[in-house]
């Protein structure tokens, strides 16, 4: 990576629009369905402020958040509290997971993703999910692929989105979808 580029993947966002088209690209030049990027900051528990950055389509993300929410999406929960990667389609099966797979595939995402935790300081959790463009055969071996390519790119990008969640945090107007 040149320094020129290094330096490219330092600077914030300046807005959540401008996040959510950097996802999109990124998606495309990845040859994947769909990247997610999910920020919580609790207080005695209760998510206070989240942000979610995805590509997928928004009127699945407010089907998604007026039905299940991320407390209640076992996959998250597990992510967020336990710390580890995630493999989709192990948890397709298991209750509300496989109520909440149903209605994405209405919305075009695929059963076949990873969910990555990510240090998210004091009070704090975020996950980068990435939903991919495969099948049974292919599955298993491309999960290890893109656990290893998505890993530094979603360290980089909640990087990038932290100003914005700080301003947010604060109070200050910022754009947000």
């Amino acid at each position: 990576m040149t320094d020129l580029m290094s330096k490219m993947l330092q600077v914030p966002f300046k807005s959540y629009e401008q996040a959510t088209l950097y996802l999109e690209d990124e998606a495309k030049l990845a040859g994947v369905k769909h990247l997610s990027y999910w920020n919580l900051q609790f207080i005695d528990g209760t998510p206070d402020h989240v942000v979610w950055v995805a590509t997928y389509d928004p009127l699945y993300m407010s089907k998604y958040m007026s039905t299940f929410t991320p407390m209640g999406d076992p996959v998250l929960e597990r992510v967020m509290d336990d710390h580890v990667v995630i493999d989709w389609s192990e948890w397709l099966e298991k209750g509300v997971a496989s109520e909440i797979q149903a209605a994405a595939a209405e919305y075009g995402i695929t059963r076949y993703g990873l969910s990555l935790p990510l240090h998210a300081g004091a009070g704090g959790k975020t996950v980068f999910s990435v939903n991919a463009c495969s099948n049974e055969q292919r599955w298993p071996q491309e999960r290890g692929i893109i656990a290893k390519r998505f890993r530094r790119f979603a360290m980089e990008f909640d990087a990038r989105m932290q100003p914005l969640i700080s301003e947010r945090e604060k109070g200050k107007s910022v754009y947000a979808l």
